[in-house]
């Protein structure tokens, strides 16, 4: 499956309704950003004024990839081929800068192919494999695949001020795993899961994490039950590669609590990946937003302790702590930066331009695009061809017939449902 670029689709759509102007800057223009100078203007208008109401946006230079209104009242000074811009771009623009012409505001293109890849959907779909929820788990984020900010990731909190970052290389589920390097006191990556202390006391506590070290008694995982009692795994051998820690209790009577917490001593620099919390059953997990249709099949991890190695389809109540494999239809990339892609290429990419252009020819009908319902018969014709092409539509997934799980949505999300 190959990719297209947002600059490519949002040229592609600007060209069915002719309004599509590449050029080059012969001179710099004012300092500030407030004039385009080209003498290749000329060619398009010959008296002062012209381009009132257009768009010009940049692709290279210093404000490259900037879209401004070209002013409709002294807008365009044909003696000297210069634009002046309703508002200034953010920099000079130099001599031999790359830029565009539009009539329509170039991000009218942007969203127009965007809104026909989310109706295409799922005649033209992105394959979702997931792997990041875990049965029974309580804790969110458990995998560690969120994006790192302020140092932190979004569903855990650091004690001991540790310096947190995602890691790519030394991982063992997913994409990446929590790297905690500690200075100055042990570095924990903690996380409080909502549990109700009182109806689950007695019940047995199951907090599980793969961890990664190259030193020994460095890196464990503990469960604080109060602020001060704690059930604490052994610690990491150091064999430089990754190992399950394990903590199982009960949950005490004095419990106010089960926070998790992933430990690096002080000094050292440790890695955790797939990490669970249970306790008792859970049977309804939250899908990931990206899967819009599906999950078409549910598979479990065959080892516990390698997660992410093999996964078997499921056919009967999931193991605690076993990884889920998902596999569902998710939309394709909807670009919003120039370089931003779409995983298509060739004829579907035409039948996204078509669909495309059909919206905005009906849309644009009313802002004086000439000849809009013969530019938007000629998309539909292409567009009604191109859904009849062979190969264009994507093979949809056979759904398995469900024997432990199916699927409910409300307003807040979907979700994935044991029935055992």
């Amino acid at each position: 499956m190959g990719t297209t670029s947002g600059a490519v689709l949002r040229k592609l759509v600007a060209e069915n309704l002719a309004d599509y102007r590449s050029l080059t800057t012969t001179s710099a223009g004012a300092a500030g950003g407030t004039t385009i100078v080209d003498t290749g203007l000329a060619e398009y208008a010959e008296a002062d004024g012209g381009f009132p109401g257009w768009w010009a946006f940049t692709t290279s230079g210093a404000a490259t990839d900037e879209e401004r209104r070209i002013k409709g009242s002294g807008g365009y000074t044909s003696s000297s081929t210069t634009l002046n811009p309703s508002v200034a771009f953010s920099a000079q623009i130099a001599s031999g800068v790359t830029y565009e012409l539009y009539k329509y505001r170039p991000t009218l293109y942007r969203d127009a192919v965007n809104r026909a890849i989310e109706e295409l959907h799922p005649f033209l779909y992105l394959p979702i494999r997931d792997e990041s929820l875990f049965v029974d788990s309580l804790l969110a984020d458990g995998g560690f695949e969120g994006t790192v900010s302020g140092g932190a990731f979004p569903d855990w909190t650091n004690g001991g001020s540790p310096t947190v970052t995602a890691e790519t290389s030394i991982v063992i589920h997913g994409k990446q795993s929590a790297k905690v390097v500690a200075s100055g006191a042990a570095g924990q990556l903690i996380q409080t899961p909502n549990v109700n202390v009182f109806e689950m006391t007695g019940k047995r506590a199951r907090f599980k994490a793969m961890a990664y070290a190259t030193a020994a008694d460095k890196v464990r995982i503990r469960i604080d039950w109060d602020g001060s009692a704690f059930e604490n795994s052994s610690y990491h051998s150091g064999k430089d590669q990754f190992e399950p820690l394990t903590v199982e209790a009960t949950i005490p009577s004095t419990a106010t609590q089960v926070k998790c917490i992933c430990e690096v001593v002080d000094g050292s620099t440790g890695y955790f990946d797939a990490s669970w919390l249970a306790v008792g059953r859970k049977y309804r997990f939250t899908l990931p937003t990206d899967m819009i249709t599906g999950p078409h099949f549910v598979e479990q991890q065959v080892n516990g302790n390698q997660p992410g190695q093999r996964f078997a389809r499921l056919t009967d109540r999931p193991t605690a702590g076993r990884a889920l494999l998902l596999r569902g239809m998710g939309y394709l990339s909807r670009p919003t930066t120039e370089t931003g892609t779409t995983e298509v290429d060739g004829a579907r990419v035409n039948l996204i331009i078509a669909l495309a252009t059909m919206r905005l020819a009906r849309m644009l009908s009313n802002r004086g695009l000439e000849d809009a319902e013969i530019i938007y018969d000629r998309a539909e014709r292409d567009y009604i061809r191109l859904l009849d092409q062979p190969g264009i539509k994507m093979a949809p997934m056979a759904a398995e017939i469900p024997k432990v799980w199916h699927t409910e949505a409300d307003s807040a999300g979907r979700y994935l449902v044991f029935d055992a």
